[in-house]
């Protein structure tokens, strides 16, 4: 009897024992979320990257909305690069807002926004490339008619700048 007890009282005061704290599973190691491979042919690992571009991103696109040059200039960096979807090179702020400016007047394209991706190219050196993968629906007037194309444009961004533009296009499904 006074085994049972013991076991009882035992069992007991084990039971009434705070619960042991779980070590989290979570790392401080950044989430890959793909991978890039370089001119040279090395593979970077694209990790998660900062949200808060695409707020940047936003206030760039509705300045194209409202064909307000002068902030775009103000959030391209002076010596952006972009690679236009038909090959075109554009470099510099003042010779993009140039080519903007011709853009505008000639089929004054509007844009909606259907996807943002945040993302970091993380590089061999340590260095970490701040990139917007986006989806936008761009409407310009053409002829007369309004003409969808759906573009994807890597968005590079330094000091919340825009640094780099590299888009890719696919015109609209034909009824």
């Amino acid at each position: 009897m006074n085994k049972l007890f013991y076991t009882l009282i035992g069992i007991f005061l084990i039971s009434c024992q705070a619960p042991k704290e779980k070590k989290s599973e979570q790392s401080n190691e950044p989430t890959i979320i793909g991978y890039e491979f370089n001119d040279k042919g090395e593979k970077l690992n694209l990790i998660a990257g900062d949200a808060s571009v695409t707020n940047i991103y936003l206030e760039y696109i509705q300045a194209h909305n409202d064909k307000d040059l002068s902030k775009i200039s103000e959030i391209d960096m002076d010596n952006i690069v972009v690679r236009a979807a038909n090959g075109a090179l554009i470099n510099g702020s003042d010779s993009h807002t140039e080519q903007l400016d011709i853009w505008f007047k000639a089929s004054n394209p509007s844009w909606k926004v259907k996807f943002m991706v945040a993302n970091n190219v993380q590089g061999n050196d340590g260095e970490n490339q701040a990139w917007l993968t986006t989806g936008v629906d761009v409407v310009q007037s053409i002829d007369g008619n309004n003409v969808t194309s759906h573009h994807i444009v890597d968005v590079n961004f330094v000091d919340g700048k825009v640094k780099e533009l590299i888009v890719y296009d696919r015109a609209s499904e034909q009824e």
